[in-house]
């Protein structure tokens, strides 16, 4: 595994699912994850991190040209990894070991608990849930 974190990206192909980072603002890096998200044929997940901010992701769904942007990392205790929207409104993905699964609704159910739930990764690099 050590390996393919060493190349720039990790790919699950079970999953189905890209894992990449950068430190650059958006648009930048779009282009060459669209190339490897075409090569790998997979979802893929733009980890763009900030030190003033913290993290955020963008989505490029297999097959589609139309990325999804500024999403926050979100989870609650014993759950899977979710990525939902930084405005309210659009899908909620669901990341894990069976891949990026899209939902409607989202996993919290009032503000205090997507409040409570959202990771930064400011002060400390994991992705563990809080809430």
């Amino acid at each position: 595994m050590n390996e393919r974190v060493a190349s720039g990206f990790f790919a699950d192909p079970a999953a189905g699912v890209v894992l990449t980072a950068t430190s650059c603002n958006r648009p930048l890096f779009h282009r060459e994850c669209e190339a490897l998200a075409k090569f790998t044929q997979m979802d893929l997940v733009l980890l763009r991190f900030d030190p003033l901010v913290g993290a955020s992701f963008d989505i490029l769904l297999d097959g589609s040209c139309h990325w999804l942007c500024n999403y926050l990392a979100w989870r609650r205790v014993g759950d899977a990894l979710w990525l939902v929207p930084s405005h309210t409104a659009g899908p909620f993905f669901r990341l894990s070991g069976v891949g990026l699964e899209a939902f409607e609704n989202a996993p919290y159910e009032s503000g205090y608990q997507r409040y409570a739930g959202i990771i930064r990764s400011i002060e400390t690099p994991t992705f563990e849930a809080k809430f």
